[in-house]
């Protein structure tokens, strides 16, 4: 069954006369992402692919997570993450298991399209689109707060991801 992990990018700085997307990751917003990858390490365990928004607080969360694990999963970056509506969203994650030319790069050696037809996806992105895909896609009303994460157990292919196929398995907003 394939797994989606929806993880807000953690806490930002705001250095003036920077652009949004060159916003760092503030000094808690390190720690707290690094406490989300060891919660999704102990919780989760190894995604087989992690796509995040190219936004530079984005991609830092995604490699403090990232170092909870031994080994490193393909990582993609997806210009349709950053700035997201909620169909941008559901777009990338019912693209998850197309074939490689209609999508993002492919992840290495990933079997039946990016992710796998089982595989564990993370999703690094931005509010308020993520919570509106969290609920969109189980129902469930709920508002990710910097590093929160829901975790959604999707029952059949990444292609039909709604509410009749999507369960909140697991939420969490982890602190240093």
């Amino acid at each position: 069954m394939p797994t989606l992990v929806v993880l807000r990018h953690a806490k930002a700085d705001t250095p003036p006369g920077l652009q949004d997307i060159a916003r760092p990751l503030a000094e808690r917003g390190r720690a707290d992402a690094e406490a989300a990858g060891r919660w999704l390490a102990e919780h989760v365990g190894l995604p087989s692919l992690v796509v995040t928004s190219p936004a530079r607080r984005t991609e830092e969360t995604t490699a403090r997570v990232l170092d909870a694990w031994d080994a490193e999963p393909p990582v993609v970056d997806e210009e349709r993450l950053y700035e997201a509506t909620l169909g941008d969203l559901l777009r990338v994650v019912r693209g998850l298991d197309a074939d490689p030319g209609d999508g993002p790069a492919p992840a290495p050696g990933a079997p039946g399209g990016l992710s796998g037809p089982d595989g564990t996806v993370v999703l690094v992105g931005h509010n308020p689109g993520l919570s509106d895909l969290v609920e969109a896609l189980t129902g469930e009303v709920l508002q990710l707060r910097t590093c929160g994460i829901a975790v959604v157990d999707v029952a059949g292919p990444w292609a039909d991801a709604d509410t009749t196929s999507c369960s909140l398995r697991a939420t969490a907003t982890p602190r240093a």
